[in-house]
């Protein structure tokens, strides 16, 4: 019953948008003045050098907030634009910006004809992540990178994390294909918020090592990395930062014809194949987008032999529309997706430490109904723009244990989340006496409802429910821009299981903690400038104070985490961590180089995470074999965090660019200078490629240094043992070759590529299973892309 309810409620939010679309207008009527005769703005872009369309370059008309794709001729229309003064800005990879200005007049035409000039490095990809308008990555406030196109094309991973490992300051915690996950400066779990098209995935990638990120790659537009806390727009949790998966669910325009992109890639070594296609059409006065991909993958081969358990199929597909009047936009989306994967519990004979003899097979499902109204209209004289967003996700999660005894199976764990989201903003945009201020103020709502069970399933069920209130603002005045934000959030947190947390370890200690609803109130706020030396470069820096409260797990953990490894235990009356972060960082970006550096350090008071005990605990399962498992428990730490990230591209001659990025974090408790577990050590990358027109390649590598910064050893009755021994360095070398063409109004882009060319043994010190296996061996892939 309750899951049929849940239907019926994401029916009724996409039923609800086809009511207020309908009713819109009529509401919005009176503050239209229909005097005002609106024109059309249309134009082609071109390549400069050889004259040839470009479709799918990025066209937006500021500041309405409207932007739109060329089609396969290169050409792209605004409608219904009111007079007045216009900034057109269009961008696609591998060309220079540009920018030009425009005067409407009442019920006029205007027909551009735009040219652009080929440019391999300097490429200001429009970000949308954490920003008051869709802006360059030289105006935004923090470090941040943005994938797309070519780059997001090359770097095309199995998995989300997997394929932002180039990233500066990013990291990716595998514990095989699909239980990968992001860490950002050192930061993972909770504190690196993932999103999809600017909302909570309302998965349970946070949680645990074994819960991976459930979202397609292949068919992403964009994705945006905010590195270093960002959590004023989206919450106060993004203390590491926040990843941003841009797939236009609901279109913001609506194309002038059917237009798409579909993508197939094939992988050696896992015996891979995926393939995905999306389409956006105008049907009458409406948008429509649709969505499907398929993703198959068998047991991953390492350098020593085939790691069992780490198969992995996909099913993802969506299906949104919407009415774009006049006075803005009303849509609404639905999204499917449902996987199962393996964890990995022994390799070559030998059992990774606390895991599961047989392995753990998860399966998963998430659903999203989803709702978009935007009122880009003048609103008490104030306000420009109002802006309000609504979605409801039901996962489902199960881990099967295999049992090792006979052919059966048991779920061993099996999670249930509801989880929603509304935010309401209301925007605005002034220029007095050369002044330009822009800013923001809106209310957030954030509930999760959590359910588990299973035979053993770590935690308890809870519910957990934000609500907040932000504002920021920004001001520029020539060379400089200031941007000023405050957030304030208020948390209940509860379980229905009030009993004592009672835990006996092997020995012979006894663990009892009281269990109690939780309330948990605090502010965050930010302060950033940006100051622009030259044209071409800038110099900026943040303060922030973040804050994140307790998660369900980290508070009512009582039981094994056996696709984790682990026995954990929480504690119910955990402080909230508080963090303090300063960034530096300068920008550069030339017709031939492109800077990006940046410097950070952030203390952050009463940080969580679990900790080893030392105690073990015996697991034990009915038709079984029991397994000795390891306690961790959560605890309250003051943590510093510092370190650096850059990247640099060059081009040394024409279209031969060289490519370098470096990241380092140093993790520490300030109590005893006893290192943070899994850090990512210093790493490195170099890449030389050539970017031609029509033929492109490149050879790179990745350096990793030893990691040797681990955590004390910790005393086991007479012995000392270390809870994670420190992990040697590795060097990786990758390269590919790939072509691209233009028929019949398509684009075609097809690549060949290696990853770990030598086939070599490595292991990520992130890793849980890298004690006993190493990470995947040489991988050749297939990848063709056609857009139309």
């Amino acid at each position: 019953m309750q899951r049929m309810m849940q239907h019926v409620a994401l029916v009724g939010l996409l039923w609800s948008a086809v009511w207020v679309g309908g009713n819109a207008e009529c509401l919005a009527s009176s503050h239209i003045t229909m005097q005002e005769t609106r024109g059309t703005l249309s134009g082609v872009v071109v390549d400069r050098t050889t004259d040839s369309p470009l479709p799918g370059a990025t066209v937006q008309l500021s500041p309405t907030g409207r932007g739109q794709a060329t089609d396969a001729e290169g050409r792209f229309t605004f409608r219904n634009v009111a007079p007045g003064a216009y900034e057109i800005e269009v961008r696609f990879v591998g060309y220079a910006p540009h920018r030009q200005s425009v005067e409407m007049a009442s019920d006029e035409t205007i027909t551009l004809a735009i040219d652009l000039r080929p440019q391999r490095v300097g490429l200001p990809d429009v970000v949308v992540t954490g920003a008051l308008r869709e802006r360059t990555t030289a105006e935004v406030y923090r470090p941040i990178t943005a994938l797309a196109g070519e780059e997001l094309h090359q770097q095309l991973g199995s998995s989300i994390p997997e394929t932002l490992q180039r990233v500066p300051g990013f990291a990716m915690q595998y514990n095989g294909p699909g239980a990968a996950r992001p860490s950002i400066r050192g930061m993972g779990g909770d504190r690196v918020l993932m999103l999809e098209d600017g909302q909570r995935t309302g998965d349970l990638y946070q949680t645990t090592a074994d819960h991976g990120v459930m979202m397609e790659p292949l068919t992403a537009e964009q994705i945006e990395v905010i590195r270093g806390p960002a959590g004023l727009l989206y919450g106060s949790q993004a203390l590491g930062g926040v990843v941003n998966v841009i797939r236009n669910d609901i279109p913001r325009t609506r194309p002038n014809e059917i237009t798409g992109m579909v993508t197939t890639q094939a992988t050696s070594v896992n015996d891979g194949l995926a393939g995905g296609a999306t389409v956006e059409a105008p049907v009458g006065p409406l948008a429509l987008r649709g969505e499907l991909s398929l993703r198959n993958a068998q047991d991953t081969r390492t350098p020593q032999g085939d790691l069992p358990s780490t198969d992995q199929t996909v099913l993802n597909g969506s299906f949104g529309g919407s009415w774009l009047p006049a006075w803005g936009l009303v849509g609404a989306s639905y999204r499917y997706y449902d996987t199962a994967y393996g964890v990995p519990g022994t390799f070559n004979g030998e059992l990774i430490p606390g895991a599961h003899p047989g392995g753990v097979d998860i399966e998963a499902t998430r659903e999203t109904g989803r709702l978009r109204i935007v009122y880009d209209r003048p609103l008490l004289g104030v306000f420009d723009r109002v802006e309000w967003d609504a979605n409801l996700i039901r996962y489902d999660h199960t881990e099967i244990e295999r049992r090792r005894t006979d052919a059966s199976d048991i779920i061993g764990t099996r999670f249930e989340q509801t989880s929603g989201e509304m935010n309401l903003t209301v925007r605005h945009t002034h220029a007095p006496h050369g002044l330009r201020l822009e800013g923001a103020m809106g209310l957030s709502w954030y509930g999760r409802d959590l359910e588990s069970g299973g035979v053993s399933p770590g935690t308890r069920s809870g519910r957990s429910g934000t609500v907040a209130a932000f504002a920021y603002e920004e001001v520029g005045y020539r060379a400089v821009r200031l941007q000023l934000g405050a957030r304030f959030d208020y948390t209940e947190t509860s379980t229905p299981d009030q009993r004592d947390i009672r835990v006996r370890t092997r020995e012979g200690e006894r663990i009892i903690k009281s269990v109690s609803n939780r309330t948990f109130a605090n502010a965050s706020g930010s302060l950033a400038a940006l100051y622009n030396v030259s044209d071409a470069w800038t110099v900026g820096t943040s303060l922030s104070r973040s804050f994140r409260s307790p998660s369900i797990e980290e508070m009512y953990s009582d039981g094994p985490h056996l696709a984790d490894f682990s026995f954990d235990i929480g504690t119910p009356d955990l402080k909230s961590e508080i963090g303090h972060g300063l960034d530096l960082f300068v920008r550069g970006n030339t017709p031939r180089l492109e800077v990006e550096a940046a410097a950070y350090v952030n203390r952050v008071n009463d940080y969580i995470f679990y900790a080893p005990t030392g105690l073990t605990v015996f697991v034990d399962r009915e038709g079984d074999l029991g397994r000795i498992t390891p306690v961790f428990e959560a605890e309250n730490a003051d943590a510093t965090f510092w370190g650096g990230e850059g990247r640099v591209q060059y081009e040394a001659v024409p279209n031969l660019i060289a490519d370098v990025t470096a990241s380092y974090v140093r993790a520490t408790r300030r109590a005893d200078d006893n290192p943070l577990p899994f850090i990512p050590p210093l790493t490195t990358d170099a890449e030389l490629r050539y970017d031609g027109a029509r033929f492109f390649g490149h050879l790179g590598m990745r350096w990793t240094a030893d990691q040797t910064r681990v955590p004390d050893p910790v005393q086991r009755g007479g012995t000392a043992e270390r809870p994670q021994p420190p992990t040697d360095g590795y060097v990786l070398w990758r390269g590919g070759v790939g072509a691209a063409f233009a028929t019949h109004g398509t684009q075609h882009r097809i690549t060949l590529q290696s990853q770990n060319l030598t086939d070599s043994t490595w292991r990520d010190h992130t890793s849980r299973i890298k004690d006993v296996a190493p990470q995947p061996g040489r991988n050749i892939s297939l990848t063709y892309r056609v857009q139309f």
